[in-house]
């Protein structure tokens, strides 16, 4: 049961930090990374054709991948979940996660030697590794084996996010980690167990709003039950629930059962049941296809050929500015909306029927479809790098855009340029 504080102390007692899901753009090049320079190796791969319902991929509904790497088996070691969406080769990156501080001082060489960035903050190497993450390299810790020492996040109010990891979820604050020292900064860090990879809530003396922009993860989290911790959540008031309790299938493996949190910062916090987790994580020496990765148009491979242009029924189709001007000119408000998508796009082809009744419900707005592989000059001009992408206008300037595939988001933001433009 859930006491005053928040989870009992008997229950968050027996807790184990998993890995920090990532967002990456080229599973080619982050396991380049990742073999070559820390000497982890793929443990566990998996391939799904439509979104999580617990939006472990993020906010898409399209076929997406999951791959775990790391040092050792997922039972002792603290490892990465690289989640790749299909159709998506670039994230852009927010200023939350500050970096992985990892215990192995062998890596910098390696690193220098492949050709990736290595640079020095507070005399502490920092190597650069794709998709714009961090890795602080420290020396190892007396008699610890785990060698991902802490991943370094920026707070906004470290009494808040103490309040919420300590006093609600029943974490523990320990020393700052070896080598991770703020020098300037304040840090508070947590975690459930000293020898366990542990969280670096670091205040970086700026008044910046927190940006998670579209790259940002989750750390995850096995326990006895996931309830206690989405009933002790719900009722300090503090963050927010992204997802109840919720049991979820892996084809051919073990189902888990998942809460999904956030704290007040917006840092997505995933629990698992154990048993359900532990019977998943079994090594069954996974491979991957790259030959079906590459049918799919995943890592970099030229997309699949499209059996059919990304349009939708009552929307016009441009591939030029010229076009998209006499839209704005034939706009009621001037507000148009441009739906970025390709044929070979699930999530795209997912939020069509939606566009198509938001675009008969809003008829002040001109909606237009622009399929990506037919309109060159678009996709440039307006810096497209992910689809589904929508891009508001408003008198023929972008006055908002939406990455992603849930209707209700995309529709407050042409509401919202609508309400300015009325």
């Amino acid at each position: 049961m859930v006491d005053h504080i928040g989870v009992s102390s008997k229950l968050s007692g027996n807790m184990r930090t998993l890995h920090w899901v990532t967002k990456i753009g080229s599973l080619k090049n982050s396991l380049r990374f990742y073999e070559l320079v820390f000497g982890f190796r793929v443990l566990r791969h998996e391939e799904f054709e439509s979104g999580c319902e617990a939006t472990c991929n993020g906010p898409y509904g399209g076929a997406w991948s999951k791959t775990m790497v790391g040092l050792g088996n997922e039972n002792d070691n603290f490892v990465f979940e690289l989640t790749y969406n299909y159709g998506i080769d670039s994230y852009a990156s927010g200023n939350d996660v500050q970096y992985f501080a990892v215990a192995m001082p062998e890596a910098v060489p390696r690193a220098q030697a492949f050709g990736y960035g290595v640079e020095y903050a507070g005399g502490m190497p920092v190597i650069k590794g794709p998709d714009n993450f961090r890795y602080k390299i420290v020396e190892p810790s007396a008699g610890r084996a785990e060698r991902i020492l802490a991943v370094g996040l920026r707070s906004t109010d470290l009494a808040a996010t103490k309040q919420y990891w300590c006093d609600v979820l029943g974490m523990t604050v320990f020393p700052t980690p070896a080598g991770c020292d703020a020098g300037h900064k304040s840090s508070l860090t947590v975690g459930w167990a000293a020898e366990q990879t542990h969280l670096q809530f670091i205040d970086v003396g700026d008044s910046a709003p927190m940006d998670h922009a579209l790259a940002s993860g989750r750390i995850a989290n096995s326990c006895r039950a996931v309830y206690p911790f989405y009933e002790a959540a719900e009722a300090s008031g503090k963050g927010s629930i992204m997802n109840k309790p919720i049991t979820l299938p892996t084809p051919g493996k073990a189902d888990v059962v998942v809460t999904i949190l956030a704290d007040p910062d917006g840092y997505e916090i995933c629990f698992v049941g154990d048993i359900g987790f532990y019977d998943l994580a079994k090594p069954l020496y996974d491979k991957v296809n790259w030959e079906l990765r590459a049918t799919r148009g995943g890592d970099g491979a030229a997309p699949p050929k499209p059996d059919q242009k990304h349009q939708a029924k009552g929307l016009r189709a441009v591939t030029e500015s010229s076009q998209v001007s006499s839209l704005a000119a034939s706009s009621a408000t001037g507000v148009v909306v441009l739906d970025f998508g390709a044929g070979w796009c699930k999530n795209c082809k997912s939020i069509l029927p939606f566009v198509e009744t938001l675009a008969t419900a809003l008829p002040d707005v001109a909606f237009a479809t622009v399929d990506i592989d037919e309109a060159g000059e678009l996709v440039e001009a307006y810096q497209i790098t992910a689809v589904p992408h929508f891009v508001v206008l408003k008198g023929g300037a972008k006055v908002d855009e939406y990455v992603g595939s849930k209707g209700t988001d995309l529709e407050a933001k042409v509401r919202a340029a609508l309400a300015v433009a009325l």
